[in-house]
């Protein structure tokens, strides 16, 4: 199983009650997933020494090749040794090129197969649809300044159980508070008034604020008025934003003769 049965479908959070209650459904996947996740790995655990004597004992061991977390290829290798070296080689040579018609010496070096997998068109549209920028409305009178992820960021990481880390820690959990209050306090206040904000934009007195939204950025865009105007607005600015990427494959495809 991998977290991307989720992840790769998280709803896009748009500030609006119809995006929070669908990523509020969505957590209910999500638990099973995790589960499902955590259950694979301790069997995997569990049957690793008895994989390790089978494959000392000449099975060979696989390279999995991937692009973008979608698996493109699986190479068989003869030892321990020679996957090492291959991967190792095949990294630098995948750093500059786009596949592996180029890496045939590599691979006949080391007496390795290489299996082509083809990716599916289904699952590439997902890997664009997350790197793709998309635009939103913005439900709330302000963009919240305090955030609940910045509250996350402020705890410190790689602190030990020893009483020194827990003296120098005592800080960053004082401002990890302050923060989440700050961030609860902000949240509920234009919840209390999202009645009334979303009553003067739907009688075009207040306008829709269109923002585009890039990993980790937020950009303002315009000022839209109408309910159904701002839903175009916004799905024009997604649309101009989607981010196309070639399916990728470690073989070239040699162009078929026109007749």
């Amino acid at each position: 199983m991998r977290l991307h049965l989720a992840g790769d479908r998280w709803p896009r959070l748009s500030e609006g009650p119809i995006s929070v209650a669908l990523r509020l459904a969505w957590l209910l996947l999500l638990v099973p997933v995790l589960l499902g996740c955590w259950l694979e790995l301790l069997l995997v655990l569990v049957l690793l020494p008895f994989a390790l004597i089978v494959r000392a004992a000449g099975t060979g061991w696989r390279l999995e090749v991937s692009s973008r977390g979608c698996r493109a290829g699986v190479i068989r290798v003869g030892s321990l040794a020679a996957a090492r070296r291959l991967r190792r080689a095949l990294r630098e040579h995948l750093g500059t090129n786009p596949g592996l018609d180029d890496a045939r010496a590599l691979l006949a070096a080391e007496q390795a197969e290489l299996q082509p997998v083809e990716i599916s068109a289904r699952r590439w549209r997902l890997v664009s649809h997350q790197l793709s920028p998309y635009g939103r409305r913005r439900w709330f009178l302000w963009r919240r300044r305090l955030s609940f992820e910045d509250a996350m960021d402020s705890l410190p990481s790689g602190l030990g159980d020893d009483p020194v880390s827990a003296i120098i820690a005592i800080p960053f959990v004082l401002w990890f508070a302050v923060l989440f209050t700050g961030a609860t306090l902000e949240l509920l206040a234009e919840i209390a008034v999202l009645p009334v904000v979303f009553l003067l934009k739907l009688c075009h007195v207040l306008p829709w604020p269109v923002e585009l939204v890039r990993q980790g950025s937020v950009e303002p865009q315009a000022q839209v008025r109408g309910m159904i105007a701002s839903v175009r607005a916004r799905r024009a600015l997604t649309a101009g934003h989607a981010v196309r990427l070639p399916l990728p494959s470690l073989v070239r495809r040699v162009p078929q003769p026109v007749s």
